[in-house]
């Protein structure tokens, strides 16, 4: 199985895998997260996420919440030499649920192109798609 890793500021990845579990109905196994404050230095992040990425026998997909934001950056340096990892960025609760139910039965290059197309997909706006009808 694919190992599945949210590096986000703060505490939002630990509330966003609590809101997918809730939505799911179960808990979410076997998914780490790494949580980025402001004292967090991208080499001590990159360290602690290469411990958690150490497990990752059939690779990985790191989720952080923003491009160019700190997680990001320590997600990228931790697995800049992983040629199974993967980094997607922009994380929101589609793209959660997206890799909480497919991450048993794809590779990890699979689930991140799956994750992106998701996440993309489930950013709509609903005013013109529902109030105004276009």
């Amino acid at each position: 199985m694919v190992e599945l890793i949210l590096v986000t500021h703060g505490n939002l990845a630990a509330e966003m895998l609590a809101t997918a579990a809730q939505i799911l109905g179960k808990p979410a196994e076997g998914v780490k997260t790494l949580s980025v404050t402001t004292s967090s230095s991208v080499e001590q992040g990159a360290k602690e996420l290469s411990k958690l990425l150490a497990a990752a026998e059939n690779g990985a997909v790191v989720l952080t919440d923003i491009f160019g934001g700190s997680a990001t950056n320590i997600a990228l340096t931790a697995t800049k030499d992983c040629a199974q990892c993967h980094v997607i960025t922009g994380l929101n609760l589609s793209m959660l649920l997206t890799a909480l139910n497919s991450r048993k039965k794809l590779t990890a290059k699979e689930l991140a192109e799956k994750i992106e197309s998701d996440g993309k997909r489930g950013v709509i706006n609903a005013t013109e798609l529902l109030i105004k009808g276009l």
